[in-house]
């Protein structure tokens, strides 16, 4: 019998540590991107003492599975060791126990900078495609938090080296905008000081003044296994600690700088109805507002129903006002439902329509109807439009979102509408960001769209009680970068 009891209560406590374990695993992880050549990838040798590794660092192998994170961790060659992702980790950990770290490994012994660009091939592999496709692949489990970047040995000779700091400005660019992180932390290593020749190092210790959010590890006092190249193991992993002081360090400033920033709102209407024209503009100009106006010519039921949207004349005056013209497709088509070509016809048609009424070209988008997919989002992305405009009515959080489906809240004169645009924006902190979209104001032809003037004027005076910065979608990534 007592058998039999405890049996049930190992077979309990299993299911309790079981549930427990799985509510954890749930969490989002923080991931960090490992990158750069044969330092990063490790090529320490690993030793017993090492493979004792907390349970919440994971890594992602190479068949893009999460596993329990150990050394060696990356896969570029059979004699790859120990490298500082684990010791970063560790040390990332010391204060935040409840987090798990999910780390990506993509780093490639031998390869110089100019491999890592989009297209660029490495042997039979392309580092920097394949760094982005798992990154992305990962971000599906949490949010990338960091880059650690160690490269340079291919680079460190008088010529390359001229040329490594406009590669490396570029590469931070590319990576922060194909994986839509517009201020993602950057954290850069010295290539070893035992080197025989120091041209690297300088150069990459210049990055933190000329790029914001980036940070250099120095390699003082670390040793190599005795190749003059490579860091033993004590130094890759004390190396790994330095870049966890460092990351920390940027996110303290991050925070700093995020809780100085004002909340932002971004307006934008719909539909070029008449009313912009009549209505809305004046009011903004009133409070100073920017916004983004995204037309198309909607399709009309009757020939009365044509005086209720603007012409192209008067499209062009709002622009001249000095607000942003984007595009919102020629006809209000639902782009989910149409081929490739019938949506490269429906965003060019308003892209000619502007450039023959000497309107910039649009970089910003709306979905109609807040319908879209990835085929939509591509051909976007492929005509040069940096922001795209979606629903499902909540804030903006550029770590997670896409900046080609940035969410937004639809603003409608009914109390339940009302009520949750109000609620949202008086729960707003420093540094977040709300999109709110207008049809009409009022609205004839879509009444169930509609918004009062009254209804807008008491947004807007909100807007301006609580000291809120309203910028058009067009500013969108400047505000993220710079701050306010």
């Amino acid at each position: 019998m007592k058998n039999i009891l405890r049996l049930c209560l190992f077979i309990f406590f299993g299911v309790i540590l079981n549930t427990y374990s799985q509510t954890a695993n749930s969490k989002p992880y923080d991931l960090y991107l490992l990158i750069g050549q044969s330092n990063m990838s490790g090529r320490g040798k690993v030793e017993t003492k090492d493979e004792v590794i907390p349970e919440n660092i994971l890594m992602l192998d190479k068949t893009n599975n999460w596993i329990p994170a150990k050394d060696p961790m990356h896969f570029d060659r059979d004699y790859a060791g120990v490298g500082p992702g684990i010791s970063f980790s560790k040390k990332m950990l010391e204060d935040q126990k409840n987090v798990t770290i999910g780390l990506i490994p993509c780093a490639w012994g031998g390869p110089p900078i100019k491999v890592w660009k989009y297209g660029a091939k490495y042997f039979n592999n392309f580092p920097y495609d394949e760094a982005v496709a798992r990154a992305k692949i990962a971000m599906q489990k949490g949010t990338l938090k960091g880059i650690l970047w160690h490269q340079g040995e291919s680079d460190n000779d008088a010529e390359k080296s001229k040329i490594y700091l406009e590669n490396l400005k570029e590469l931070v660019a590319n990576l922060r905008k194909d994986l839509n992180v517009p201020d993602l932390p950057f954290v850069a290593g010295e290539i070893g000081r035992f080197n025989k020749e120091d041209y690297i190092n300088k150069i990459i210790n210049s990055l933190p003044d000329q790029v914001t959010n980036t940070a250099v590890v120095p390699s003082e006092g670390l040793t190599d296994k005795g190749d003059q190249l490579h860091f033993d193991t004590p130094s890759a992993q004390e190396l790994g600690r330095r870049y966890a002081v460092a990351m920390k360090k940027l996110f303290q400033n991050s925070s700093k700088k995020t809780s100085k920033r004002k909340p932002i709102v971004i307006l934008t209407f719909d539909d070029a109805e008449i009313t912009h024209y009549n209505n809305v503009a004046p009011l903004l100009s009133e409070y100073g507002y920017d916004a983004t106006f995204f037309v198309c010519e909607f399709p009309a039921r009757n020939p009365d129903e044509k005086k209720e949207y603007m012409t192209w004349n008067q499209i062009q005056e709002l622009y001249k006002k000095g607000f942003e013209i984007g595009n919102h497709t020629g006809h209000h088509k639902n782009v989910t439902k149409l081929s490739p070509e019938d949506i490269e016809k429906e965003v060019n048609y308003v892209e000619e329509k502007c450039a023959e009424f000497k309107i910039p070209k649009p970089i910003s988008f709306a979905y109609p109807g807040n319908r879209y997919d990835s085929i939509s989002q591509r051909i976007l992305k492929q005509r040069g439009y940096k922001y795209a405009r979606a629903g499902s009515s909540k804030t903006y959080n550029p770590q997670i979102d896409s900046i080609l489906a940035i969410p937004s809240y639809t603003v409608i004169s009914s109390d339940k509408h009302m009520e949750r645009v109000t609620m949202a924006l008086k729960n707003l902190h420093a540094g977040d960001i709300i999109v709110l979209t207008f049809h009409g104001t009022p609205d004839v032809i879509h009444p169930d769209y509609s918004t009062t003037i009254a209804s807008m004027k008491e947004l807007f005076q909100f807007i301006k009680e609580n000291k809120y910065k309203v910028i058009a979608m067009r500013n969108l990534e400047k505000v993220i970068t710079e701050g306010n």
